[in-house]
């Protein structure tokens, strides 16, 4: 027969992690600009933080920890995508008939400046300015230095400067 405790670790996870999902769901699809696999990403991020429960509940930060770890597969699933000749992510997203304005216009170019990004320069970006996560936060998340999250943060500016650019 079971308790009305047997049940008290799934509450506990749910609690903690359920503030987080819609950050992490932004941050995968903003990194693989397709929602299937954003979702996708979410679920295997929240079977990581499931499995590992016990070592996580102790953690000071486990916010921290369930973005690096999201931030970790997104990074690699669109290398793999990419390695096995995916057709453009998103690509079905932004099929649709454009429904006209120039903020529709505008978004479009961002959309296509933002592709032409590299994976960690979009997780740079991403974790940086729109989650508003420091230098040091980043190079945690992404796993590699400040000064790198740096060099990605600012060529990525770069790209997007001269992507928007109204010549």
């Amino acid at each position: 027969m079971a308790t009305a405790g047997d049940d008290a670790p799934e509450r506990a996870f749910e609690a903690a992690v359920t503030s987080d999902v819609r950050r992490l769901y932004s941050l995968a699809l903003s990194i693989l600009d397709d929602t299937g696999e954003a979702e996708d990403a979410v679920q295997e991020t929240l079977l990581k933080a499931w499995r590992a429960w016990d070592s996580l509940s102790q953690m000071d930060r486990p916010a921290a920890w369930l973005t690096r770890v999201c931030v970790n597969h997104c990074i690699s699933r669109r290398r793999m995508l990419r390695a096995r000749g995916w057709p453009m992510l998103g690509l079905i997203d932004r099929a649709g008939p454009p429904s006209g304005g120039s903020r529709d216009a505008e978004r479009i170019d961002m959309d296509r400046a933002y592709r032409r990004l590299s994976n960690k320069q979009r997780a740079a970006i991403t974790l940086k300015y729109r989650h508003g996560y420091s230098v040091d936060e980043c190079a945690v998340f992404m796993g590699c230095r400040p000064g790198t999250v740096r060099t990605h943060l600012e060529r990525a500016l770069t790209t997007l400067r001269k992507e928007l650019r109204d010549d």
